[in-house]
């Protein structure tokens, strides 16, 4: 709950900014229809994306009975996402006209993500390649987190923080990439390693490894 609580204060109007004295409007944040519109996108998301992981893992292990119980799951799933996903872009033209004006701009990765959402849910629809279902899943969050992103900039905090007021200097810009770097190679290594030792094992996808 921490992340959609950050997504919808930096979207302005619940801080109180008065010289350095800073105060979070929690009125303002509870009662606020963006707020509520982006929690519920989070857990139907959370759901819809799980659903469709074991989907594919039930696949892998051949559980005729987990896989359809996850395959009705998946499919269900993806209602309350698209959905939630539409409050949130009326909630948020509501809350932030200027940011929804920007998303407006790049309607074309958003058009994306709902054509790889619809191709996901084809295939789960139709039984077969869940893998690449799984995928397509994840290029619809990618697009859309990437488009909402993008649109967000340069603001970081709507209206006091943009991302030129808060860069840093030279020195720490270039640490702050290495390190990003870095984290990013010592990640996706071991992310493969993750893979093939479980997921894509299949005697340990079967339960025949102890």
């Amino acid at each position: 709950m921490i992340l959609p609580t950050v997504f919808t204060i930096s979207e302005g109007g619940f801080l109180s900014v008065q010289g350095n004295h800073v105060v979070l409007l929690m009125d303002e944040l509870f009662f606020s229809a963006y707020s509520w519109a982006v929690v519920l996108l989070a857990m139907s998301s959370v759901l819809f994306i799980s659903s469709t992981f074991l989907t594919y893992y039930a696949a892998q292990a051949k559980d005729a009975t987990a896989l359809e119980l996850m395959r009705r799951f998946a499919l269900w799933g993806g209602i309350p996402t698209i959905i939630s996903s539409l409050f949130v872009f009326i909630a948020l033209r509501n809350h932030n006209l200027e940011h929804f004006e920007r998303t407006l701009d790049l309607w074309w990765l958003f058009g994306l993500s709902l054509v790889s959402f619809v191709f996901a849910i084809w295939l789960i629809w139709k039984q077969k390649c869940y893998g690449v279902a799984f995928v397509m899943v994840m290029l619809q969050f990618a697009f859309a987190f990437y488009g909402y992103g993008i649109s967000h900039l340069p603001h970081l905090l709507y209206p006091y923080l943009t991302l030129y007021g808060g860069a840093a200097n030279p020195a720490m810009g270039r640490a702050l990439i290495v390190a990003f770097v870095a984290g990013f190679v010592l990640l996706v290594p071991s992310l493969i390693l993750l893979l093939r030792l479980f997921l894509f094992n299949a005697r340990y996808v079967k339960g025949e490894l102890s």
